[in-house]
């Protein structure tokens, strides 16, 4: 019956990828952000997708985000409804990848971003390089290194590349702290010493922000102007730290004048449903309306990430971008003209691929230790205890939900298991749970299974009570290990530590609210 309802449950998910609407996601019961009445409600991507890069080529909208190792591209035709369309993978030494900037241009794709980790690497601070595709799904090529000449400015200085083409074809990258260099005709190489051009937009001085922190610099054109973008304030610390602010000059080399209006996004309460909200880009949509997307965190569940909000922008009469007046991003907001292709990133996994779901975060000195294929997920043991051991990863989308797996481990010196942030559920025939936060200490008892091998193991996050669950067959479930609540993250995980061998089968998740 068991394989019955796995090869159910793969066919239910795969017919739903290809339904008009949100399915995908409302099968799992994630936050679906197309009300199906004419409006949305933010996020119109949820989950940790901080630092979003939107793009608009014809009728179709791309949004790029960094990954420890590479990045990945969401699609969409209405601005709401979004799929992941590639998840790509760097296969040169290339790690802490912060905010990128995917641009079209001379025909193809071009992802703009600062790299912390990469080969050759010879000096302080972040290299800037960038990544060209035909298409959007790829292939994509690995890193070029844009040669910046960043050796003198502070490292903080080279991150968040923005870039902006002018009429005449002059191509120009801004990065952090308001510095801009010159690039050459195909976008690839610096040509120019860093200038600074743009010092940020003075805030009140009695608002409680983390730090000035210039970043995030988004670039475009309307009507004669170059509008620059940026981001202030801090991405975390206070609720009210984050902020978007624009400027605006005759020239991509400035001077830069600031909106009276600013800033554009702000939380300027903690009473207010969305946290940290900032890091902003403002684009016209393919139908002549203007939009801004940028990331927030949610009152009382920063765990979950940075998600992504959507919000309609105006103009005023003297030629500023503004948030439509009445709109709070916690509204019900009329839907954007487009085209619904579906959306939703399904969590759950029936390992019936030989490739690992595009949900599934692998580090990548671990890929060869892990194979999925044939309903099952094989991987490897490391280390001496479920922080060091070999791992993937995933991340909740919902305030309160529920994980189940099936663990199997082939001796008592392996451990197999599955864990919320700090606190989790594992197994090599016993069964224990066990608190990172509480000194790594087991809580409650162990419960011998004989050594079966195999168990289902549960964790269920109410609004931040953890309670942990174990069944013999999937469908009895034993609740064990209680009285926890999670770390700061959502991070969901399944490990291996020890001597052997683990296969884990039917991952599901599901939102309770």
């Amino acid at each position: 019956m068991k394989n019955g309802y796995i090869l159910l449950f793969s066919l239910l998910l795969c017919n739903l990828l290809t339904v008009e609407g949100q399915t995908v996601a409302a099968i799992e019961k994630q936050p679906v952000a197309d009300q199906g009445n004419g409006f949305y409600l933010n996020p119109v991507i949820p989950g940790n997708y901080g630092d979003p890069s939107p793009l608009v080529v014809g009728n179709d909208y791309y949004m790029a985000f960094s990954r420890a190792n590479g990045f990945i591209i969401w699609h969409s035709r209405d601005l709401v409804n979004w799929s992941p369309l590639v998840k790509h993978t760097f296969t040169g030494d290339y790690s802490m990848i912060w905010a990128v900037d995917l641009q079209y241009f001379n025909g193809r794709f071009h992802l703009y971003m600062p790299i912390n980790n990469f080969p050759g690497k010879n000096q302080k601070g972040f290299g800037n390089f960038v990544t060209i595709s035909e298409k959007a799904e790829g292939p994509w090529s690995e890193p070029i290194d844009l040669e910046l000449p960043m050796l003198d400015l502070p490292g903080y200085s080279a991150i968040d590349p923005g870039f902006i083409q002018t009429p005449e074809g002059k191509k120009y990258l801004y990065v952090s702290d308001g510095y801009y260099v010159k690039l050459n005709d195909d976008g690839t190489k610096a040509v120019s010493s860093p200038v600074r051009a743009y010092e940020g937009w003075q805030y009140p001085e009695e608002w409680n922000v983390e730090c000035m922190c210039l970043e995030s610099p988004k670039l475009f054109i309307k009507e004669g102007f170059y509008y620059l973008v940026s981001a202030q304030g801090g991405t975390s610390g206070p609720s009210t730290a984050h902020m978007t602010v624009v400027a605006r000059s005759q020239s991509p080399e400035g001077p830069w004048i600031n909106s009276p209006y600013n800033p554009i996004t702000h939380t300027y309460s903690n009473d207010e449903k969305w946290w940290h909200q900032g890091h902003g880009t403002i684009f016209e949509a393919a139908d002549g309306t203007w939009w801004t997307v940028y990331h927030a965190r949610l009152n009382g569940y920063t765990e979950i990430g940075r998600q992504v909000l959507l919000m309609p922008v105006e103009w005023t009469e003297d030629g500023w971008p503004v948030i439509k007046e009445g709109i709070p991003s916690s509204a019900l907001i009329p839907m954007p003209a487009g085209e619904n292709i579906g959306g939703g990133l399904p969590l759950s996994d029936d390992f019936s691929s030989t490739s690992p779901g595009i949900q599934w975060d692998i580090p990548k000195n671990m890929a060869s230790l892990i194979k999925t294929g044939a309903g099952e997920l094989a991987m490897d043991a490391t280390g001496y205890d479920h922080r060091t051991g070999t791992f993937i990863s995933t991340g909740a989308v919902n305030r309160s939900f529920e994980v189940t797996v099936e663990v199997t481990c082939s001796g008592k010196d392996v451990w197999g298991g599955i864990d919320l942030g700090t606190d989790g559920v594992m197994t090599n025939g016993l069964i224990t749970t066990f608190s990172e936060a509480a000194d790594w200490r087991k809580i409650g008892s162990e419960i011998a299974l004989g050594h079966k091998g195999r168990v289902f193991l549960k964790i269920r996050n109410f609004r931040k009570d953890l309670s942990f669950y174990y069944s013999e067959d999937g469908v009895r479930w034993i609740s064990f290990g209680k009285g926890l609540r999670p770390g700061n993250s959502y991070s969901i995980r399944l490990f291996a530590w020890g001597n052997g061998a683990v296969r884990f089968s039917d991952f599901r998740y599901v939102g309770l609210e």
